[in-house]
């Protein structure tokens, strides 16, 4: 009986040791850092190699907290699938919601998108509330982006709907309609794309802003999510997100995002 017994000790102290190791080894497994084609943000050069402003912003963060390997580029679904089951997955830009909030450890924000609408400079076109917006003689929203969904849902008449969102430019900027909805962020492309300059439109009425993260699966410890917010802080006080954001985003992202910590996002009031 003791020998039986000795056995199942032995038995059980070695399935214990084959977890712990097990445990070790997903531990000790490097962080896998994801993000999707997203210019000026996100894209791969003519070598392969994931660049763009956010991109080399987060690389910079990845060497500073010593993450080994680089950055992967797939397909956003993929990436956000490979961020919820884990283990260790960092995926970038993602949007810090309610609904998403205990889907994932959150580091940043490093973006900020506001969505609003933009008319032509010269024109002088004033909105200062949603009910100004209705009596715009035409509102271009390229069709299936939330922009138009979401004034189709408010109720809004008025809107030219194109199917690709360098349409709206066009439109814009040949009189076709009064204001076009899309985002600081999201126009840029779309210029460099054109004859037409960004400072030929500005921002009338803003719609959203929203917040752009590092989501890290939930297996993520604590340490290494605060290890990550603790030096993506100091890269905004030491002016490291500014070198990388410069030239490329508009200067008031950049100094709305130069400040560390959180946002007052209402959820976590």
């Amino acid at each position: 009986m003791s020998w039986n017994l000795s056995v199942g000790n032995v038995a059980r102290a070695g399935l214990l040791l084959a977890i712990g190791l097990i445990c070790a080894q997903v531990s000790a497994e490097p962080m896998r850092v994801v993000t999707e084609h997203s210019p000026p943000g996100e894209y791969l050069d003519e070598n392969g190699r994931v660049t763009g402003a956010t991109a080399e912003l987060v690389r910079e963060l990845m060497r500073r907290v010593g993450a080994p390997g680089d950055i992967s580029l797939v397909p956003w679904a993929r990436g956000y699938r490979m961020a919820q089951k884990g283990p260790k997955v960092a995926l970038f830009e993602t949007t810090r919601s309610e609904l998403r909030e205990d889907q994932f450890h959150w580091v940043g924000p490093i973006k900020r998108i506001t969505t609003g609408f933009f008319v032509r400079r010269d024109d002088g076109v004033a909105i200062q509330s949603l009910d100004d917006a209705r009596s715009l003689d035409g509102i271009c929203a390229y069709r299936g982006g939330s922009g138009g969904e979401s004034l189709s849902a408010l109720g809004f008449t008025n809107l030219e709907q194109p199917t690709m969102p360098e349409q709206c430019l066009e439109m814009l900027m040949h009189g076709r309609v009064d204001a076009w909805v899309t985002s600081d962020i999201g126009r840029l492309p779309l210029f460099d794309q054109s004859t037409y300059s960004a400072d030929d439109v500005e921002l009338a009425y803003i719609t959203s802003i929203r917040y752009l993260y590092i989501a890290m699966s939930r297996d993520t410890d604590k340490a290494t999510v605060n290890l990550w917010q603790d030096t993506l802080d100091q890269m905004k006080t030491d002016g490291t997100l500014a070198h990388y954001y410069r030239g490329t985003y508009p200067d008031e992202l950049i100094q709305a995002l130069s400040q560390p910590g959180h946002p007052d996002l209402p959820w976590l009031q």
